[in-house]
């Protein structure tokens, strides 16, 4: 039935898709990167959409900014309109431009910028982020009281940020499950309270 419901989203996001006019391949892409999980996600499709595109569009504008990708490590994400960047610039004349960048984006309607000045994460620390991430996504699912479909695990350089559409209890349970993961060095609430 999930299957079903999955595949029927997807084909009505790609017909939509195809039948307005200046349709672009990230938004085909958004369309089908949705499609895969929008049954179990509480936003709408089309804010789904949306927030992929917008994040898309966000790092688009970013990596043009003249001379930053050499001096920085940056991720963007997305979530129900909630904007968050993390990751790492070797100056702080690097941030002034980053905002310039995001606020020329009128879909946003909360910033977090979370950009550290320090050095570059290296390959192995980027590593060991994943299994941080990975180690915490899994133990959320183990726990029945969290619902991981309304959450996105971002970790950088040892600093774990959850966000998403949660409950306080939901919200409490999350950060401390992340604090008693080895190699954790901070944990960051970005969650909008439901």
């Amino acid at each position: 039935m999930r299957k079903k419901i999955k595949f029927s989203l997807l084909a009505l996001g790609l017909t939509t898709l195809f039948t307005l006019q200046g349709c672009t391949v990230v938004a085909l892409s958004s369309a089908v990167a949705v499609g895969a999980s929008s049954s179990s996600d509480p936003r709408s499709v089309g804010t789904q959409i949306d927030d992929t595109n917008n994040a898309l569009s966000i790092g688009n504008r970013i990596t043009k900014i003249e001379g930053l990708s050499a001096e920085s490590n940056i991720d963007v994400e997305l979530f129900n309109r909630q904007l968050l960047l993390t990751g790492q610039v070797t100056d702080a004349k690097w941030l002034k431009q980053i905002d310039a960048a995001v606020k020329q984006n009128t879909y946003i309607k909360k910033y977090h910028n979370q950009i550290r000045i320090a050095p570059l994460a290296s390959a192995k620390q980027q590593a060991k982020d994943i299994i941080i991430a990975n180690t915490i996504r899994a133990k959320l699912i183990a726990d029945d009281k969290v619902s991981t479909s309304n959450m996105n695990v971002i970790v950088n350089n040892g600093e774990v940020f959850l966000m998403g559409l949660v409950t306080n209890q939901e919200a409490t349970i999350a950060v401390d499950i992340a604090r008693n993961v080895n190699n954790v060095v901070r944990v960051n609430r970005v969650f909008e309270i439901i």
